[in-house]
């Protein structure tokens, strides 16, 4: 990633952490200042009083918006509906895609225990994974089994994404029939109609070519992150799914996504863009980081549904 923009979510990362630790700072000594003087029964400036109300207040609303995140919104999932048009497809046909994306799996959760049923729930006809499966090798097995047991008409299908080509390169990740993995060329599926261009994080030559190579039907790019869509976008792929960003994971009212650790900072930071003629759809993924809380705030996790309608000749 560009290092001015890693240093920007940095400083805005440490921003937000300072701003939190002024309000408890500022809530533990009013609330300790205002005990002391009951205890020493001195009165309070109203002034004071007010601050130490507000600093208060602050902690509270901060302690019960930090206990939400943590138990409640992680396994709240959420189903996303995006309509993408296109003349690739008979007129009066439609396609449904299920997107996938950061499952980061080192274990059962509330969350992957219901996902498969949620998905079928939605009959798909093909599933796309965009990347990032484990947390750690232990839950291997956990992956394999929520991929398989979803349903689709024309399969599922697979690229890796950073964590996937950093730490488990050496693991078969989506063999045994769990997913068809987008490495090296183009995979039709929907009986020749649908053109999947995909590959690992760190190897985008691979799309390049094989949106060159394929110019007809409807050509789906795969891939981890958004930060290939500005120069892929004038080779005219119909589909660009994209994760990595978690939508921030954290977000702030207003706001949005503290951090998305793309290239572009905040500018593809969740949901659906048009970039040039390319419908993007970025995935708030479905799991969290490693090695720290897993914890989601205003970002629940994703289940994307993007239905292709075909408005083209028959």
């Amino acid at each position: 990633m560009n290092p001015e923009i890693l240093k920007l979510q940095e400083q805005r990362l440490a921003i937000l952490v300072l701003l939190i630790s002024v309000v408890c700072g500022g809530a533990l000594f009013l609330g300790f200042k205002l005990a002391l003087a009951r205890v020493r029964k001195r009165p309070v400036p109203p002034v004071e009083r007010r601050v130490a109300s507000v600093f208060l207040g602050l902690l509270l609303v901060g302690l019960s918006c930090l206990t939400y995140a943590l138990t409640v919104e992680p396994d709240w999932l959420q189903v996303s509906r995006v309509e993408v048009p296109t003349a690739r497809l008979p007129s009066g046909s439609r396609l449904r895609i299920v997107h996938l994306s950061d499952l980061h799996v080192d274990g059962w959760t509330k969350a992957l225990e219901r996902l498969p049923d949620e998905v079928n729930a939605l009959q798909p006809d093909l599933l796309v994974f965009t990347g990032d499966s484990l947390n750690s090798e232990a839950g291997l097995p956990i992956l394999r089994e929520v991929l398989s047991r979803i349903q689709t008409r024309y399969g599922r299908f697979a690229v890796r994404g950073n964590h996937d080509t950093w730490y488990w390169s050496e693991l078969d990740l989506f063999g045994g029939g769990v997913a068809q993995e987008l490495q090296r060329e183009a995979l039709r599926t929907a009986g020749g109609r649908v053109v999947l261009c995909g590959a690992p994080y760190g190897m985008p030559g691979r799309i390049d070519t094989c949106l060159r190579d394929n110019p007809d039907g409807f050509r789906l790019v795969a891939y981890h992150t958004p930060d290939l869509v500005e120069d892929l976008a004038p080779l005219g792929p119909d589909l660009y799914l994209a994760g990595h960003t978690h939508g921030g994971q954290v977000r702030l009212p207003f706001y949005g996504a503290v951090l998305t650790m793309s290239r572009f900072d905040k500018k593809y930071e969740m949901g659906l863009y048009v970039v040039g003629q390319t419908p993007l759809f970025v995935s708030r993924g479905v799991g969290a980081e490693p090695h720290v809380p897993r914890i989601r705030f205003l970002c629940r996790p994703e289940i994307a549904v993007i239905d292709l309608v075909g408005s083209g000749a028959p």
